[in-house]
């Protein structure tokens, strides 16, 4: 049959063209047969026609949980995360403690004042007595490390019977002052507390700060790798297209008797492959939505699409600059300063403990019914034998050298780790370009075989499916070196402590919101 239909349509073709020499229109005919048959013989036999059941369950597409997907840019992201994550809500209730921490401490030189109102009444017989009390003391500390306590105390005593009306008013005054000369005495020691407190509050600032940096650079990467995952699918999906596709020429092509039948089962074989590939794509799809999902906090059935990878360029990076950058926000390097500080002012109050306690004291009593009373005195007083008190002093004091120590190895590997990050990043974007390179080769040569073949050059269907095959590769190494780029300068943004700044979020340092 097939004999008959090559000789008719050489019989036609040598009609039409009778100058044309024979040898010349035998391939013509081929291709016309070609392309008659082509439609009828990929309905009857490819196996992309069967049915549903021809293939695994494994095989189906993965059905998505509606079909208007909520698409998400990198900024959506950011702020459904500062909005929903359940570790920042906790780090802003945190602060909620925080400032009041350091409230109290901000408070120890204002005055307490305490008043004391109380009313007592008896009765005996005909006779019924009340009494009245109002009391009123202040308490106020000096940053000198002086003490005053004022007070104030007067009562009423009311004497009512069927006789006699007796009415008594007294009151009394107390003042006591009462400045440390040595232990205790000086601002520095009195101010250690508040000081502290407020080296705390930094820390603390630090440490939200840390939080919300790290938090996003994850979110960022948790979204970088859903649309990696969306790419990959969309790869593997032409991939697939492509193999079907070659899978049509290579059955004309046997139908032609141009290549031996076994030549198909190489192509299905790739087709299988290429559908595998295509259901691990979507399954890693699945799990870096789900990923994103439990970053942001948000509910898990909806779904979500991140939008097209954006334009990559490369970035010009200056070390000097950068290291300036790093030393006015690096959490660690100002961490380490603040440490240092710290650790400063507890060997001050760890060699305070070990001084003498020498004090001035003053008391006034100044009554109604009494004789004035005024007193002053000094009180020393000095524990003997304690040797914890050196030891704490020995403490605070190699404390502090390992803390400068330490600040000191931070400021010098501050270089080292910023000329690591800069290369990272350099290193990545020629990554990417070496890898965009490799996918046009790879496009090249794939198209080179597959004209090749159409025109019945020397081409084995092996090495079509090898070409196939290497473009999806290269495809997926120039996808992951553009998102190994993006992610390289977020981690170069993370280490230098400006990715709030970036993304133009702000921490109010009085309120912490």
């Amino acid at each position: 049959m097939f004999t008959e239909k090559l000789c008719s349509k050489n019989m036609k073709i040598i009609k039409l063209f009778p100058l044309l020499p024979k040898v010349i229109l035998i391939p013509i005919a081929i291709s016309l047969v070609f392309y008659e048959n082509l439609a009828a013989f990929a309905q009857n036999n490819s196996p992309i026609n069967k049915t549903p059941n021809s293939y695994p369950s494994i095989f189906q597409p993965v059905t998505p949980l509606n079909k208007n997907p909520k698409k998400l840019v990198l900024q959506d992201v950011v702020v459904l995360l500062l909005a929903n994550n359940t570790e920042i809500k906790n780090a802003y209730l945190d602060r909620i403690i925080q400032r009041g921490e350091l409230a109290v401490a901000e408070d120890k030189f204002r005055p307490d004042f305490t008043p004391t109102l109380s009313v007592s009444a008896n009765r005996l017989g005909d006779t019924t007595n009340t009494n009245s009390i109002l009391d009123a003391k202040v308490v106020m500390r000096i940053p000198t490390g002086a003490e005053i306590n004022f007070g104030w105390s007067g009562n009423t005593q009311t004497d009512n019977n069927n006789i006699i009306n007796n009415n008594g008013f007294g009151q009394n005054l107390q003042l006591s002052f009462r400045q440390p000369l040595l232990r205790g005495a000086g601002t520095k020691v009195n101010r250690a507390s508040v000081n502290l407190a407020r080296i705390s509050e930094q820390s603390n600032i630090i440490n939200l700060k840390s939080i919300l940096t790290d938090t996003i650079t994850r979110s960022i990467f948790a979204y970088r790798e859903l649309l990696q995952a969306q790419e990959r699918v969309k790869i593997e999906q032409l991939s697939l297209k492509n193999a079907q596709e070659s899978l049509e020429v290579t059955k004309a092509l046997i139908a032609a008797g141009r290549i031996a039948p076994v030549e198909i089962v190489q192509e299905e074989a790739n087709i299988a492959n290429r559908r595998l590939s295509l259901v691990e794509a979507q399954n890693s799809l699945e799990s870096s939505k789900l990923a994103l999902l439990a970053i942001l906090d948000i509910d898990k059935n909806t779904n979500i699409e991140a939008a097209e990878i954006p334009k990559v360029e490369p970035v010009q990076l200056d070390l000097d600059n950068l290291k300036q950058t790093a030393i006015k926000n690096q959490p660690s390097y100002l961490q380490s300063q603040l440490n240092l500080e710290t650790n400063k002012i507890g060997l001050i109050l760890a060699k305070d403990e070990k001084r003498w306690d020498l004090s001035l004291n003053l008391d006034i009593n100044d009554g109604t019914n009494q004789t004035n009373d005024a007193r002053a005195g000094l009180i020393m007083s000095r524990t003997i034998g304690d040797l914890s008190l050196q030891q704490r002093v020995d403490q605070a004091r190699i404390t502090l050298q390992k803390s400068e120590n330490t600040f000191k190895d931070i400021n010098e590997n501050l270089d080292i780790e910023l000329q690591d990050r800069i290369r990272n990043v350099n290193l990545s974007f020629s990554q990417l370009e070496l890898a965009r390179q490799a996918t046009e080769l790879s496009k090249r040569q794939l198209d080179i075989e597959q004209q090749k073949q159409k025109l019945g050059g020397r081409t084995r269907v092996i090495d079509i499916v090898n070409f196939q095959n290497a473009l999806v590769q290269a495809q997926n190494a120039e996808l992951f070196a553009t998102i190994q780029y993006l992610n390289a300068l977020t981690t170069l943004d993370q280490f230098l402590g400006t990715t709030l700044q970036t993304w133009n979020i702000e921490i109010d340092t009085e309120d912490g919101e």
